[in-house]
């Protein structure tokens, strides 16, 4: 192992601890997973499954790292979430009738490296994940003894890249992850009479949980013009949130669900390649994300049996009540296009479908993921044969939901837009 190989990979593991420990909400998302990750990626608003852009194939598709050569990629990106409520009328559950979210402005590093082995690639990658952030400076719900509302998730995870060639024509990548999340809530003490544990529900700081799974990836070619991708991502297994026991069903648990993609590439001449992928992303496989508010009569009979934390299906029990996710499924399409052998131009545009029905706004008044169309664009320049810089910029359009829910007599109306720049530095060695 060279002195390189090890700096950097020390490196890597050390600025991923330091982003466990302080990451925000990160990047334009579907749901709370990024619409793309690299700045190259990025700036096809997310496609690039069957191309090998940057060593964020990693998190993309392992398999795209063995084209990369001996490399490091370092990123930077500037989230901007705009997000709302408004309820037809304050009273019953809202205290506050109308607000918008602070906490604007979120600063995300990124990562990766790549080694030419000869028959193989090693690679490591560091990705993040966030978007439920949601900051309030009144008490949102009745109840709140806090004179702010809201929640914080941020997720990172650190990949481990062993890609090889099968063949002339295909390749495959196997990355093993570990990752770690960070969590807060504060003034939910409106839903206690729901809670199985009441004192682990709510304003008890940040606590983290650690985890890991796996991902893997192939990318096959067709001819010199036409390639194919896919990578799936396994769940991620993570320690529960011990601080929020009554919040999050099973007692705190809340694992990272799976994911797949699939993509196409076709190169149209020298200078313009087309990117088309489809995404899944299993909300749904999580209880603590897809379980919905369903709380009927007085707010503190749960639906399902029993009353007050005594009910399985209080927050915080083995059938715990969450966010009401569904699985959600996305469209991206990208182009790139080489102006010149310094000048690279990357545009793109994706949609997604709702992450939730409008049934379960109440709750997601926290976690208001309600955008899905993305438009983005952006490029690399080459200082020189070995270094480039990359910007992508993102605008997820405005986009709202309105509906009711059983515990506030009148609607409640939920939006957000967001803005997302990212720069990046690619050095070969």
């Amino acid at each position: 192992m060279t002195s390189t190989f090890k700096t950097t990979l020390m490196s890597s593991v050390a600025i991923a601890a330091a982003v466990m420990m302080t990451a925000g909400s990160a990047n334009a998302t579907n749901g709370y997973f990024s619409n793309g990750y690299g700045t190259a990626s990025k700036g096809m608003a997310g496609a690039g499954v069957a191309m090998s852009l940057d060593t964020q194939a990693g998190t993309n598709n392992p398999a795209g790292m063995r084209a990369l050569g001996d490399r490091v990629d370092v990123g930077v990106a500037v989230f901007n979430p705009i997000r709302s409520y408004e309820a037809q009328t304050a009273g019953g559950f809202i205290a506050d009738r109308h607000q918008t979210s602070k906490s604007n402005f979120f600063y995300i590093p990124s990562f990766g490296a790549n080694w030419d082995m000869g028959t193989y690639s090693l690679g490591v990658t560091m990705s993040a994940n966030g978007g439920m952030n949601t900051d309030y400076v009144t008490t949102v719900f009745s109840g709140g003894q806090n004179d702010r509302s809201g929640i914080d998730l941020a997720q990172v995870s650190l990949g481990f890249t062993y890609a090889r060639d099968i063949g002339e024509n295909n390749t495959i990548g196997i990355t093993p992850v570990l990752a770690g999340q960070r969590f807060m809530a504060r003034g939910l003490q409106g839903f206690a009479g729901i809670s199985q544990d009441s004192g682990k529900l709510t304003d008890r700081g940040y606590d983290y949980s650690y985890g890991g799974g796996l991902r893997v990836g192939w990318q096959g070619k067709v001819n010199d013009q036409l390639s194919f991708g896919a990578m799936g991502q396994s769940r991620m297994y993570m320690q529960k949130f011990q601080k929020y026991e009554g919040l999050f069903a099973d007692k705190g648990a809340f694992d990272i669900p799976p994911t797949v993609s699939v993509g196409a590439a076709f190169k149209v001449n020298d200078k313009l390649t087309l990117a088309v992928d489809g995404q899944r992303i299993f909300y749904g496989s999580v209880d603590s994300i897809s379980n919905p508010l369903v709380a009927v009569g007085p707010f503190n009979t749960p639906a399902g049996g029993g009353t007050g934390t005594a009910s399985s299906y209080s927050l915080g029990g083995t059938n715990g009540q969450g966010f009401g996710w569904t699985d959600m499924n996305v469209g991206k399409v990208g182009v790139e296009y080489i102006y010149d052998d310094a000048l690279t131009l990357r545009a793109g545009a994706s949609h997604n479908t709702a992450a939730f029905p409008n049934t379960e706004v109440l709750f997601n008044i926290l976690a208001p993921a309600v955008v899905n169309t993305h438009l983005s664009f952006g490029g690399s320049y080459n200082f020189t044969d070995s270094m480039s810089l990359s910007m992508a910029y993102t605008r997820a359009f405005r986009a709202d939901i309105t509906g009711n829910n059983p515990n506030h007599a009148s609607a409640i109306a939920l939006d957000m837009e967001q803005n997302d720049f990212e720069v990046g530095l690619k050095m070969e060695f």
